[in-house]
């Protein structure tokens, strides 16, 4: 399969990860600030690296149909990496992940220095489009601890709305915070405005 073709908007690229990225992902993978609610700890160098090989390989085997990529946020003024972004609709493409093909999920994180900025709802809007618009996906997911109150209003800014609520006890991550998954179809972001 063709590897995704960049995608950009007025201030961002969003391409795939690559391997000269290893040091920004250290960066901000390792930042206690950055990773507060995501699914794991601040990272080591090795342990960062090792998450970039496995996404590399991840996104490698990806077919047009079972997928996992993810990208690398660049800031298209002065190049640098400012966060990751991951869409995916399996854990081990080419194999079938426990989503339907035509659902997808999708997750981002920005260093903390450039937070409040509006990248991160730039970013996620257009991984969405491309989801739609490119996959041909019919339902995105995103899932958010539920003290993330800035990306839960990211979310809700493009459209997402609550789907399922998971409990501090159902945490499987080891945060013991409590969560949502939220959703959007491609009906409701065609009829929000296609943002």
């Amino acid at each position: 399969m063709e590897p995704p073709a960049s995608i950009i908007t007025q201030r961002l690229e969003l391409r795939l990860l690559a391997q000269a990225d290893a040091a920004a992902l250290r960066g901000f993978r390792g930042d206690a600030d950055a990773v507060r609610y995501l699914s794991h700890q601040p990272l080591t160098a090795g342990q960062t690296d090792l998450l970039l090989a496995d996404l590399l390989s991840r996104a490698e085997r990806s077919t047009a149909e079972w997928f996992h990529f993810g990208w690398a946020v660049v800031l298209r003024s002065t190049g640098v990496v400012v966060g990751d972004g991951r869409t995916w609709n399996t854990a081990e493409p080419p194999l079938p992940g426990s989503l339907p093909a035509r659902c997808a999920s999708l997750g981002y994180l920005l260093h903390p220095d450039y937070h409040g900025k509006g990248y991160g709802r730039e970013a996620a809007g257009a991984l969405v489009r491309w989801l739609f618009t490119e996959r041909g996906t019919h339902t995105v997911y995103a899932g958010v601890y539920e003290p993330n109150t800035a990306s839960r209003r990211l979310l809700e800014g493009l459209g997402f709305a609550r789907d399922h609520y998971f409990t501090a006890s159902q945490d499987t991550h080891g945060k013991a915070l409590a969560s949502w998954r939220y959703r959007l179809d491609r009906t409701a972001w065609t009829l929000a405005g296609s943002d």
